[in-house]
């Protein structure tokens, strides 16, 4: 079996898990437009994402298919979940009057970030687009712990996602056939589980 192959299950196997967790978010008694609504739209981008993502590797890629639009479609719904977590940050942690500043941000910067991935070939963009949105929400997470507003979960779930990437951005192979590609995948599993119990803490009214 091809690492192509392996990575194509690993996003499969990511956006089962991801997709459940979703749903258990969206059964969450919660308001409208609160921390908890938006981050069960997240974690549904999320999972939507790697689905797209498995369908791209398991099909497109191995069949030597033209991959634009599978991957920009991708890249767009991650671009959706960076703008969820966003508006999950603003309404945990802002004040009403800043949150309606932040959803007009927000709104630009999805639209921008759309822009941007339809034009460029690079998933460089995606990662400019929601690092810096993870950044914050880390911060705002621990600078909440007192308060708690923020989770010991949402810390831990973010800086198991930042070593994810950094093994898949430094290619690391070891475990072949699973690539740095498939080991993203199993490592960020670990880091939705948590992302899910940091979601049950979060303020479900508006």
């Amino acid at each position: 079996m091809t690492a192509t192959a392996v990575t194509s299950i690993t996003n499969f196997l990511l956006a089962a898990e991801t997709l459940f967790l979703a749903g258990m978010m969206a059964q969450t008694p919660k308001a409208r437009f609160s921390a908890a609504w938006y981050w069960s739209g997240a974690l549904l981008m999320l999972g939507l994402g790697a689905l797209i993502g498995g369908i791209d590797h398991g099909f497109f890629q191995l069949a030597g298919q033209p991959r634009y639009w599978i991957q920009r479609s991708d890249w767009m719904v991650l671009g959706a979940a960076t703008f969820c977590v966003l508006m999950t940050t603003a309404n945990q942690f802002f004040r009403p009057r800043t949150v309606r500043i932040v959803l007009i941000l927000a709104a630009v910067q999805f639209a921008a970030d759309t822009a941007v991935v339809l034009l460029v070939d690079s998933f460089l963009d995606v990662i400019l687009n929601y690092a810096p949105v993870m950044i914050l929400l880390l911060i705002m997470s621990s600078l909440g712990l007192k308060s708690r507003a923020g989770s010991g979960h949402m810390i831990a779930a973010i800086l198991v996602l930042v070593a994810a990437s950094a093994i898949q951005a430094l290619d690391v192979d070891t475990f072949s056939p699973v690539d740095h590609n498939g080991l993203y995948h199993l490592l960020s599993m670990i880091g939705v589980a948590f992302l899910y119990l940091g979601g049950q803490r979060l303020k479900r009214v508006q």
